[in-house]
């Protein structure tokens, strides 16, 4: 029995020694695995840990709060019995992305719109109200419009002429089957023929190659189209003849050098030539003799003390105009008060003064005529109605088209609105500050932008220029009062309603006082004033 017993006793001894060597394993291993787990929340973002075997256990640190809850829009606008998505963004106090544990949707009133826990907003009936997410401990509320279903849209400019490498910024209106104006709604742009133009998703098209194509814009079931014309710009056949007399300065030279070439873009055609003979003084002091073939047109610019600084900055317009109609301009003559070159200048506005005043030259405000103020024998006739009454406006066809397509005017029958206030030199000869803004021939200037428009550009089309649509500015309704800001292609038109602010001109508008034939006669107009003609 003994020996049995001790066989048996040493039979068991390894294999309880293998036992107790595997659990010792496991212990090993539970304690490895739970050092690395610890470690392993200890890496990961936002969390910390704290304490060690001698100080405590590890601690968590939990994320920041959730404070801000932003929009994708100002206002939902959604259509009736129409639906929209409102994305939400959410953020802590110190602007950094937060996922929210808990969001919910409301709506304050459910029979104008409803909304769905994923913040889709249905349209129910015409009207205002707020939609409300709360998400976690914070809320915000957003403004919902449910409007009519589009019935018509409206595009403006409706008509687009640009250069190559120019760009116009479209404005587009919705309006429901009664007439109303629908705000805030979203648009969809495409152009048919993107080898001659492009259109960004915001209505901003851009000149790519000298053509034709059409800008189409959808809201709805509502669409409008704009045709666009693209043009390659450059000085064409239309030459303006710069002649300076007495102390010009460097500053003064270049600055007529850009505007005149900024008017022969507009203009493309050269004019009949006129043989153009004066005496020394004829077209004001200190303007000299002249005898030559003028092609095109002559200005002649002097830079003199008129009325000391901050008074009169300059005068400009016609001296001689062709005989035979259209009377064009054969001479022009443009003095700049000495006192405040340096002054316009430092402005920035000396190049817009000389291609305002060299407008006048060309007949802008200086030639427009009704047949009653002026002598509609030798000025361009009926181009102006109501001149010195309450509401004077210039009547040229393609003017007035161009003011309706550019939002100025509510349709193409109604004048161009001409400047019924301001004393001498602005009333009656520039286009009314009050309807558009901070274009170039209106009697204000500003420091920023003074666009060429195409309601100048069309008047002289009127008067019989061949002109250049295209190179007109990015100017219209939507913009006249802030150029240097783009439209939003979604809000209302901003339609006129007071005097833009910038700095008045004063200036002295000159009339012609000579006709000239082909062959140089000259003859007196009737009621000009000034010299006699040469003998």
């Amino acid at each position: 029995m003994w020996m049995g017993w001790g066989n048996q006793f040493r039979a068991q001894g390894p294999f309880r020694s293998r036992v107790r060597g595997g659990i010792a394993r496991i212990a090993r291993i539970t304690r490895i695995a739970r050092a690395v787990f610890v470690s392993a929340v200890c890496i990961i973002p936002g969390l910390t840990c704290g304490g060690d075997s001698a100080t405590g256990p590890r601690t968590l640190k939990a994320p920041p709060p959730l404070a801000i809850i932003k929009f994708d829009r100002l206002v939902d606008s959604v259509d009736l019995q129409g639906t929209s998505t409102i994305i939400a963004t959410f953020f802590d106090s110190a602007g950094s992305p937060v996922v929210p544990t808990s969001i919910s949707w409301s709506i304050a009133d459910s029979t104008i719109a409803k909304v769905s826990s994923t913040g889709v907003v249905t349209g129910v009936h015409t009207g205002t109200t707020t939609v409300t997410l709360r998400a976690n401990t914070v809320s915000a509320s957003l403004p919902v419009v449910v409007t009519p279903p589009a019935a018509r849209a409206r595009i403006v400019p409706g008509v687009l002429d640009l250069g190559v490498g120019h760009t116009i910024a479209t404005q587009t209106l919705a309006f429901s089957a009664a007439g109303d104006t629908l705000h805030g709604r979203s648009y969809t742009y495409s152009v048919d023929n993107p080898a001659v133009a492009t259109v960004t998703s915001a209505g901003v098209v851009h000149g790519i190659a000298p053509g034709k194509a059409t800008l189409t814009v959808t809201s709805g079931a509502a669409a409008a189209t704009a045709p666009i014309s693209v043009a390659a710009l450059g000085i064409a056949g239309f030459k303006i003849d710069l002649r300076f007399v007495g102390n010009v300065s460097s500053t003064v030279k270049a600055a007529a050098a850009q505007a005149a070439q900024r008017w022969e873009t507009v203009i493309s055609a050269p004019l009949i030539p006129y043989h153009v003979v004066t005496t020394a003084n004829l077209c004001g002091a200190g303007v000299p003799a002249v005898d030559t073939i003028e092609t095109s047109m002559m200005i002649i610019i002097q830079s003199d003390s008129i009325d000391g600084r901050s008074n009169t900055v300059g005068e400009g317009g016609p001296c001689i105009i062709r005989d035979d109609a259209p009377q064009f301009t054969a001479l022009g003559t443009i003095t700049v008060d000495s006192a405040d070159v340096g002054s316009l200048d430092q402005q920035g506005v000396l190049v817009s003064m000389l291609t305002h005043e060299m407008g006048h030259v060309l007949g802008i405000g200086t030639l427009w005529s009704d047949g009653t103020v002026r002598d509609s024998v030798t000025y361009f006739p009926n181009t102006a109605a109501g001149l010195g009454g309450p509401d004077p406006v210039f009547i040229g066809h393609a003017a007035r088209v161009a003011s309706a397509e550019l939002g100025f005017t509510a349709d193409s029958s109604l004048g161009v609105p001409i400047e019924n206030s301001g004393g001498d030199g602005t009333r009656d000869g520039h286009w009314r500050a009050t309807v558009f803004g901070h274009e170039l021939m209106t009697g204000t200037l500003h420091n920023g932008l003074n666009p060429l428009s195409l309601v100048t550009i069309q008047a002289l089309a009127d008067f019989g220029y061949t002109v250049v649509p295209e190179a007109a500015d990015d100017l219209n309704a939507a913009n006249a009062f802030n150029p240097n800001v783009p439209v939003s292609p979604s809000a209302a038109i901003n339609v006129p309603f007071a005097a833009s602010s910038g700095t008045t001109i004063k200036e002295r508008l000159l009339f012609p006082r000579f006709t000239v034939s082909r062959i140089g006669t000259l003859r007196p107009i009737r009621g000009s004033s000034g010299p006699a003609a040469p003998k």
